[in-house]
C-alpha cells in the first residue's frame, strides 16, 4: 500500500526544490491531486470547485471521456516525432476554417511563446522594431510582453515600465505603451510614431475590460493606415467567445492571432496564425535568408496535444 503523503509534507518538499515553493502560478500551498469534471481534489482530500480550469484549457472540464478517447486512441502510436504528422495538420485545417484571420498557421507550445513569435514576426514583416502594447495587457513572459502588465510606479504614455528584473533597457525604448480604451491617444500616438511602428498587440478583451465600441475596429483602421500589423492575442478569447474567437464576435479582423489553452485540450499547444503573406516569414524559401523568421520547437504540433484540441473543438463546435 502506497505512504500517505500530506499536503503538508509536500509542501516543505517543494520548498527545497523549487524556488518559492511553486511553479511560479498558482497558490503554493495547494497541490492538486485529481481532477474530474468540474471539481479537484488536493493531496489530503480536500474537494474545490475547479474555476482555475487550468488557466483556461479545461474548458469542457477534466477527464472528458472524449478527449480522453482520442487521447488513448494516439498514445500507442506515437507522443511526439520532431516532424510533420497527420493529426496535427487536421487541426490546422480546423483552425484556418474557422478563425477568420487565419490562412495559415504555425504550432509554438505555450500562449506566451506564440505571442512572442508574433511580435517577432510584425518585425520581420515590416523591417521596423517599435511595438505597440496597452497598460494592463498579459501576453506572456517575452521582454517586450513584460512591460507596463502591472507597474509599479507612475510614468507618463508612451514610456514602457518593465514588469521583471533582467530585461534590457534597450528593449523598453522599442516598446510604446498605451491606455486601453482610448481612441484620441492611439491616434495621437500613431500620428507621431506610425512609421516606426511593426505591431500592435492587444487582448480583444483586455483582462476583464472589454473594448468599448468602434475601439477596435480604430485599431484596424489606424493599422491599415500605417502599415502596422494587428495583432489578436486570442489566447484566452479564441474558441470562448465565439468558434472564430472573439474577432468573430466583434466583427474585427487582425493581421495575425495568436491562439493556446483550448486548441491543446489540456495539453501544451499554442500557434500563431495569420494572413499568408506574413506567415510566409516562416518560409526561408520564399522570402528569403534575410527576411526569414527561424522558429523551431521539440514539441510543437505534437500529435497528442493535436488530438486533445481537435476533440476539445469538435465537442465546443456541436
Amino acid at each position: 500500500m502506497d505512504k500517505i503523503i500530506s499536503q503538508t509534507d509536500w509542501i516543505e518538499r517543494a520548498k527545497a526544490v523549487l524556488p518559492g515553493g511553486g511553479f511560479g502560478n498558482f497558490d503554493p500551498s495547494i497541490f492538486i491531486r485529481d481532477g474530474q469534471g468540474s471539481r479537484v481534489w488536493d493531496e489530503d482530500g480536500k474537494e474545490y470547485v475547479d474555476l482555475l480550469i487550468g488557466s483556461g484549457p479545461m474548458l469542457l472540464g477534466h477527464g472528458h471521456p472524449e478527449v480522453l478517447e482520442a487521447v488513448a486512441e494516439q498514445m500507442p502510436k506515437g507522443m511526439t516525432f520532431f516532424a510533420n504528422n497527420a493529426r496535427a495538420i487536421e487541426l490546422a485545417e480546423e483552425i484556418c476554417s474557422a478563425v477568420p484571420c487565419a490562412e495559415q498557421i504555425r504550432y509554438v507550445s505555450s500562449g506566451g511563446e506564440a505571442d512572442m513569435y508574433a511580435i517577432r514576426l510584425a518585425r520581420a514583416f515590416t523591417g521596423r522594431d517599435k511595438i505597440v502594447k496597452f497598460e494592463g495587457g498579459y501576453h506572456g513572459m517575452s521582454a517586450e510582453a513584460q512591460m507596463s502588465l502591472a507597474p509599479d510606479r507612475m510614468v507618463n504614455f508612451p514610456q514602457a515600465v518593465p514588469d521583471s528584473a533582467g530585461i534590457p533597457e534597450s528593449v523598453q525604448a522599442e516598446v510604446l505603451i498605451a491606455p486601453f480604451n482610448d481612441p484620441d491617444y492611439i491616434r495621437s500616438l500613431l500620428a507621431e510614431h506610425g512609421d516606426e511602428v511593426a505591431g500592435i498587440i492587444v487582448e480583444p478583451l483586455q483582462r476583464i475590460i472589454p473594448p468599448e465600441p468602434g475601439f477596435l475596429q480604430l485599431l484596424r483602421e489606424e493599422a491599415d493606415k500605417y502599415g502596422i500589423v494587428l495583432i489578436f492575442d486570442e489566447v484566452v478569447t479564441g474558441f470562448r467567445f465565439a468558434y472564430g474567437g472573439a474577432q468573430e464576435l466583434y466583427g474585427v479582423t487582425p493581421d495575425v492571432a495568436t491562439l493556446g489553452k483550448i486548441i491543446g485540450g489540456g495539453f501544451p499547444l499554442a500557434a500563431i496564425a495569420g494572413r499568408a503573406d506574413i506567415m510566409a516569414h516562416f518560409d526561408k524559401a520564399a522570402v528569403g535568408a534575410d527576411k526569414w523568421l527561424m522558429q523551431l520547437g521539440t514539441l510543437s504540433g505534437n500529435p497528442v496535444a493535436a488530438v486533445a484540441g481537435l476533440k476539445t473543438m469538435e465537442v465546443l463546435k456541436r
